[in-house]
């Protein structure tokens, strides 16, 4: 059986892993447009702001620690262009070397992740413009703050939005928050999120909420201007969009996979998709939600986005995160590994239990 996994950062390698513990014999095969396979993705505003001092500890591991542990064959630098649903093969750029090839598989697994929004103005895709998704994106913010950045302003005011506020404000910014709602967080409640703004406020954050940003635009003196929805502007040395992200879902769409209403690859219970012998994982799918009997989009951090394996090729906790050193509030999970044994009938029955279930 050969297993061709498109993605290996979060899903994907955490799937390679699983799947290697299952069947020691099988063929699995990662291919990573990337460079980077495995790394701690919720710690990137963390090492943005030095609370996490060592950038290598983010790279939990390479494609050289997991043909080791593993014997997993990751491919970094291979754009995956299109699937031939009926030759059971994927067609691949090869990006160093600019060559395309065809791989075979048996089962195909999607680990495509998610995309980050730019909203639709002008400016917003000016390459000064950043966002926080991988490695790259964050050496590039750490670059720009390099060069005697002493403003920020932040399009977006959730998980990722105010994660990087406290990065930047840690490093001495004078930081701004431009979220469009009436709140931080607005799917939390009301009583929630006053507390969060009063929080964020007492740590000098601008917040300019119920606003939108209408524009970025070069400014006289080599920053950037942020125009708003109110009418005024900010000037900026560094710009972050983190108004969310959407499945990146192209490839699937192109290969005939049904999409659900949320923008999201379907997938079923076993993350089983429209097609046979291909299957999706990650931020990019939409799964069964138990409470409302219909599909919920998956949030980072949930169940359907695993952490990928750490150093010793443990499958890592919910997110892919875990406690890192130097930062002992960072969200997600602490390192939580998966029973070798299986399920526990004493502590299942237990847990039933506390919910109510027989």
């Amino acid at each position: 059986m050969k297993t061709v996994i498109v993605g290996g950062v979060a899903a994907g390698a955490s799937t390679g892993a699983r799947l290697r513990r299952l069947d020691e014999s099988a063929e699995i095969v990662v291919l990573e447009r990337d460079h980077y396979v495995s790394f701690a993705n919720c710690g990137l505003p963390y090492h943005i702001g030095g609370a996490i001092p060592d950038r290598d500890s983010l790279l939990l591991q390479t494609p050289e620690s997991l043909a080791r542990a593993l014997a997993l064959e990751v491919r970094t630098g291979q754009e995956v262009t299109r699937i031939d649903r009926g030759a059971g093969e994927v067609e691949v750029r090869d990006l160093a070397q600019g060559r395309a090839y065809r791989e075979s598989y048996d089962k195909l697994v999607l680990c495509l992740g998610a995309e980050p929004i730019r909203p639709p103005i002008p400016g917003a895709d000016d390459p000064r413009v950043d966002v926080l998704r991988n490695i790259p994106d964050m050496d590039r913010i750490i670059a720009q703050l390099g060069k005697d950045a002493t403003s920020a302003v932040i399009v977006g005011g959730s998980y990722i939005g105010l994660e990087l506020a406290e990065a930047f404000r840690a490093r001495g910014l004078a930081t701004t928050v431009v979220e469009r709602t009436e709140r931080l967080m607005p799917w939390l409640d009301p009583e929630m999120t006053r507390i969060l703004d009063y929080h964020v406020g007492t740590h000098d954050v601008d917040l300019r909420l119920g606003t939108s940003a209408t524009a970025v635009r070069h400014g006289k003196d080599g920053g950037l201007v942020v125009d708003l929805s109110d009418g005024t502007s900010l000037e900026a040395d560094v710009v972050v969009m983190a108004a969310g992200a959407r499945p990146n879902v192209g490839l699937a769409r192109d290969a005939g996979l049904q999409i659900g209403p949320r923008g999201g690859i379907v997938v079923d219970a076993q993350m089983r998709t429209s097609a046979p012998d291909i299957l999706a994982a990650g931020d990019a799918v939409e799964t069964p939600n138990f409470f409302y009997r219909r599909a919920g989009a998956v949030d980072a951090g949930r169940p359907g986005e695993p952490g990928g394996p750490d150093r010793r090729g443990h499958d890592r906790g919910p997110g892919g995160c875990r406690r890192l050193p130097g930062h002992p509030g960072h969200r997600g999970g602490q390192g939580v590994r998966h029973d070798r044994g299986g399920h526990r009938p004493d502590r299942d029955r237990a847990a039933r239990g506390r919910h109510g279930l027989p």
